[in-house]
């Protein structure tokens, strides 16, 4: 079969996928440039790497003076002759009227290399976050990021505080109010480190941003969100919470210490002080971003003595489906309110111990001291060593309760 070898002199020919099939590089040809008869200005350029549809032009107003450019946009393999055609046409109708589809191009390319956009400056604030140690980084990303998600390719200047009030009112729409706030507070604090530390953006898009002032009925739903349970409650998520199985050995830890969720789903063996008689809890793991002790009393001993010792982790409430930090809150916690038939949250234990420990005679300093709520002027009443025994003794009295209850409703 005799295959068409282009050659300079043949520069123009009707372009067809027939015809196109058919053409090949004659031997030392390294580059071949075919024109349309039908369409000046299209073409076929022909390469040793491959062949492509291209369009050849100056720009408007420059006459034969003018750079010559040509503009490659498709290949045969992918785009039918008549197709490309009619591609071309569109294309030099628009050079005509003054459009230049490579320096557009070129100008995109810069823009696109000096764009920061908002996903780019969410890996940095990461980093920032966890340079500094902060204990909730990877909750407060998620948060930005999903909330987020058909934002993270744009330039992060031009995200309005509009949209991100959209995004609010969307989550309080879809009846999570808990976490349109969670969204506003990361997200405001994130672009007030986008424009004072990564200086990114010239202003807050939620600086000035408001909540809508509570309404009555909003300022009642408020006192009643969360609460203290009471001893016939607590004995009936004690019952629920099975500590034959790690969640229910982390609730119970959270019942008998007050600790926050994340202090229970990261607490380490490492951070178990046996000889002691204490849980460590260092700064860099509390919220308040300073060191939190906890007294073992013989219940939370044995609880300890039940955890099953996982060789993917060092965690104590590991997930039994990953080995890391337990997930799924939601599902978690909706389960142990159908077997206990209480309506509660992880937090409300946590109110249960601070409350419980008052009604036993606690003082209200040790109380604070016990939710790792220490204050400057505490320092002035305890030393170290009262503070522990201080501590010990109100946890000794907690679960000594805890105790009582729970074997009365057994």
């Amino acid at each position: 079969m005799c295959v068409p070898r282009p050659s300079t002199a043949m520069a123009k020919m009707k372009l067809t996928d027939a015809a196109v099939s058919r053409l090949a590089l004659a031997p030392g040809q390294t580059d071949v440039m075919i024109w349309d008869a039908e369409l000046p200005g299209f073409g076929l350029r022909m390469r040793p790497a491959g062949r492509a549809w291209t369009i050849g032009y100056r720009p408007a107003g420059t006459g034969r003076e003018g750079m010559f450019k040509r503009l490659k946009i498709g290949s045969p393999e992918v785009l039918k002759a008549a197709e490309a055609r009619a591609h071309a046409r569109t294309v030099l109708a628009q050079i005509a009227l003054g459009a230049d589809p490579l320096a557009e191009r070129a100008k995109a390319k810069v823009k696109a290399a000096t764009t920061t956009t908002l996903g780019q400056v969410l890996d940095r604030y990461e980093t920032s976050l966890e340079r500094r140690g902060y204990v909730n980084r990877r909750t407060v990303m998620a948060t930005l990021r999903n909330r987020m998600a058909g934002l993270l390719k744009r330039e992060i200047a031009t995200v309005t505080g509009a949209e991100l009030a959209e995004i609010i009112a969307s989550v309080e729409a879809a009846g999570k109010p808990g976490a349109a706030k969670d969204f506003r507070t990361v997200s405001r604090a994130f672009f007030g480190w986008a424009l004072s530390d990564a200086r990114v953006v010239a202003v807050n898009p939620l600086a000035g941003y408001r909540k809508q002032r509570s309404t009555r009925a909003d300022k009642v739903a408020q006192e009643e969100h969360g609460r203290a349970l009471s001893d016939v409650e607590l004995a009936a998520v004690w019952k629920a919470a099975d500590p034959a199985t790690t969640v229910g050995r982390l609730v119970r830890f959270y019942v008998l210490t007050g600790c926050r969720r994340g202090e229970g789903a990261g607490l380490t063996r490492a951070m178990l002080d046996r000889p002691a008689l204490l849980v460590r809890l260092p700064a860099i793991f509390v919220k308040q971003a300073r060191g939190h002790i906890v007294p073992i009393t013989p219940a939370l001993a044995g609880l300890f003595d039940c955890c099953i010792v996982d060789s993917r982790s060092d965690l104590l409430f590991p997930s039994s489906r990953t080995g890391g930090k337990m997930s799924g809150w939601s599902k978690m916690l909706a389960a142990l309110q159908r077997e206990s038939g209480v309506e509660f949250g992880f937090h409300d234990l946590r109110r249960t111990l601070r409350t419980g420990m008052s009604r036993l005679g606690v003082d209200v300093d040790t109380a604070e001291l016990a939710i790792g709520h220490a204050r400057e002027d505490l320092e002035k009443i305890y030393n170290r060593d009262d503070a522990i025994d201080a501590l010990r003794s109100a946890f000794d009295k907690w679960s000594a309760h805890v105790a009582a209850v729970t074997t009365v409703s057994e």
